[in-house]
Protein backbone atom coordinates (compact mmCIF):
# COMPACT_ATOMS: atom_id res chain seq x y z
CA UNK A 1 0.00 0.00 0.00
CA UNK A 2 1.20 3.48 -1.22
CA UNK A 3 0.41 6.41 1.26
CA UNK A 4 0.45 9.44 -0.38
CA UNK A 5 -1.58 11.80 1.92
CA UNK A 6 -1.21 12.40 5.49
CA UNK A 7 -4.51 13.82 6.88
CA UNK A 8 -4.86 15.84 10.36
CA UNK A 9 -6.65 12.69 12.06
CA UNK A 10 -3.42 10.32 11.34
CA UNK A 11 -1.78 13.38 12.68
CA UNK A 12 -3.38 13.53 15.67
CA UNK A 13 -2.73 9.91 16.35
CA UNK A 14 0.89 10.51 15.64
CA UNK A 15 0.89 13.12 18.44
CA UNK A 16 -0.67 11.09 20.84
CA UNK A 17 0.95 8.09 20.75
CA UNK A 18 4.54 10.52 20.77
CA UNK A 19 3.42 11.92 23.73
CA UNK A 20 2.53 8.68 25.21
CA UNK A 21 5.24 6.49 24.56
CA UNK A 22 8.80 6.68 24.10
CA UNK A 23 8.92 6.61 20.25
CA UNK A 24 10.66 8.65 17.49
CA UNK A 25 8.25 10.80 15.61
CA UNK A 26 8.84 8.54 12.21
CA UNK A 27 7.76 5.30 14.36
CA UNK A 28 4.52 7.06 15.68
CA UNK A 29 3.79 8.52 12.30
CA UNK A 30 4.01 4.63 11.20
CA UNK A 31 2.00 3.42 14.09
CA UNK A 32 -0.75 6.00 13.91
CA UNK A 33 -0.88 4.93 10.09
CA UNK A 34 -1.23 1.20 11.01
CA UNK A 35 -3.97 2.11 13.83
CA UNK A 36 -6.24 4.55 11.92
CA UNK A 37 -6.45 2.14 9.25
CA UNK A 38 -6.79 -0.97 11.31
CA UNK A 39 -3.02 -2.39 9.55
CA UNK A 40 -0.48 -4.48 11.66
CA UNK A 41 3.25 -3.60 11.83
CA UNK A 42 5.65 -5.45 10.48
CA UNK A 43 8.93 -5.24 12.14
CA UNK A 44 12.06 -7.06 13.53
CA UNK A 45 12.04 -3.39 16.21
CA UNK A 46 11.77 -5.27 19.50
CA UNK A 47 13.66 -2.34 21.60
CA UNK A 48 11.18 0.05 20.67
CA UNK A 49 8.16 -1.95 20.08
CA UNK A 50 7.89 -4.72 22.71
CA UNK A 51 6.12 -2.38 25.21
CA UNK A 52 3.48 -1.60 23.05
CA UNK A 53 2.95 -5.15 21.92
CA UNK A 54 2.68 -6.45 25.32
CA UNK A 55 -0.52 -3.18 25.93
CA UNK A 56 -2.14 -4.44 22.94
CA UNK A 57 -1.59 -0.72 21.20
CA UNK A 58 -1.57 -2.71 17.73
CA UNK A 59 -0.99 -5.74 16.26
CA UNK A 60 2.84 -6.60 15.37
CA UNK A 61 3.81 -8.78 13.17
CA UNK A 62 7.13 -10.15 14.12
CA UNK A 63 9.99 -11.05 11.21
CA UNK A 64 12.78 -11.71 13.82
Amino acid sequence: MVIDVLDDNLFKEAGKLKATYKISLADSIALASAKTKNAWILTTDHHEFDPLDKQGVLEFYWIR
